[in-house]
C-alpha cells in the first residue's frame, strides 16, 4: 500500500493563532489536494517559538482553536492528522508543548507532550513549560507512528524503544535553528538508519525575530537514510509517498533490530 503524506511547512506569525490557521488553509488549498492518508504540521506552528510568551499564548486543549481546526482538517481531507504542536494545557494543569493526533473522523487518537524540553543556547523552554510524562506511539489505519518533537531527536534511546515496540515509521516536528540545519539532517538520517524506518520531519521556516531564523528543513528519508522528498526552505506543502512493504522486506534481509541486545553490560578495567 502506498501512503500519501502531506507535510506543511510555514513561517508562523508570532502569537497569532487565527492568522496561522489561515496560512495552513491557504497552503493546503494551493496544492489542490482533496485527500491524504496523513497530514503533518510543524512544532509551534500556531504561535512560533517565543519562550517568554508561551504562557500568554496557552489555551485549554479541548476547547482550543487548534483542536477545532485540526478536526476540520481531518474531515476535509479524510486524513489522519499529526497536528504539529501548540502551547496547551488540560483543565487546570500546567502548560505543555503538545501535539494532538486525530484520525480521519476528527477523533483524538492521542496527545503527545514534548518529552525533552530545550533550555540551552539562550532558550528557556523548560522554565515556562512542563515536560511530558512519556513518549507516545499512535495506532492509525496506516500503521503505528512514533511521535517526537524537535529536541527529542537528540535522544536515540527513545526511538530505539519505538522500534522495539513495532512502529511502522516515525515523525519529528521541529522549530530548528537554521545555523544548525546540518546537525538536524544528520540526526534524522541516523534515527532512520539505526531503526530501519521511514522518518518524516516537519519544520518551521522563516524568522521569529532578527536574531532567530528557522531551518525550513522539512523532509522525509527512507529506512536506509536516503532523502525521498525535501523542501527548499520556503512556505510549502511537501508531498511524500512511502511503501511499508519495501521497508519490511529490507528488515528481513538486514535484521538489525533482531540482532540488537536488549541490555548491554560494559566491562571497565
Amino acid at each position: 500500500m502506498k501512503i500519501k503524506i502531506l507535510t506543511v511547512q510555514l513561517e508562523a506569525v508570532p502569537g497569532d493563532i487565527k492568522k496561522n490557521i489561515s496560512k495552513v488553509e491557504t497552503l493546503l488549498n494551493e496544492v489542490e489536494e482533496t485527500s491524504a492518508d496523513l497530514i503533518i504540521l510543524p512544532e509551534l506552528w500556531t504561535t512560533g517559538w517565543d519562550c517568554v510568551h508561551f504562557n500568554k499564548y496557552s489555551q485549554e486543549l479541548f476547547c482550543s482553536d487548534t483542536l477545532n481546526f485540526l478536526k476540520e482538517l481531518a474531515l476535509k481531507y479524510n486524513s489522519n492528522i499529526i497536528g504539529g504542536s501548540a502551547i496547551l494545557h488540560k483543565y487546570n494543569q500546567k502548560d505543555r508543548n503538545t501535539c494532538i493526533i486525530l484520525n480521519r473522523k476528527g477523533e483524538i487518537l492521542d496527545t503527545y507532550d514534548k518529552f525533552h524540553l530545550f533550555s540551552h543556547r539562550g532558550q528557556s523552554e523548560g522554565k515556562y513549560l512542563e515536560e511530558g510524562d512519556t513518549p507516545v506511539i499512535v495506532n492509525t489505519d496506516i500503521g503505528k507512528i512514533g511521535i517526537s518533537v524537535c529536541y527529542d531527536i537528540r535522544f536515540p534511546e527513545m526511538f530505539r524503544l519505538y522500534a522495539f515496540k513495532g512502529t511502522d515509521f516515525m515523525v519529528n516536528m521541529a522549530a530548528w535553528p537554521k545555523q544548525y540545519t546540518d546537525e538536524y539532517v544528520t540526526l534524522v538520517k541516523a534515527r532512520a538508519i539505526e531503526n530501519q524506518t521511514f522518518f518524516i520531519s516537519a519544520c518551521l521556516t522563516g524568522r521569529i525575530n532578527e536574531n532567530f531564523e528557522f531551518s525550513g528543513s522539512s523532509f522525509a528519508v527512507d529506512y536506509k537514510g536516503n532523502i525521498i522528498s525535501s523542501s527548499d526552505g520556503k512556505e510549502e506543502v511537501l508531498k511524500t509517498y512511502i511503501k511499508l512493504d519495501e521497508m519490511k522486506q529490507y528488515r528481513e534481509q538486514m535484521p538489525i533490530l533482531s540482532d540488537t541486545k536488549k541490555c548491554y553490560q560494559i566491562l571497565e578495567k
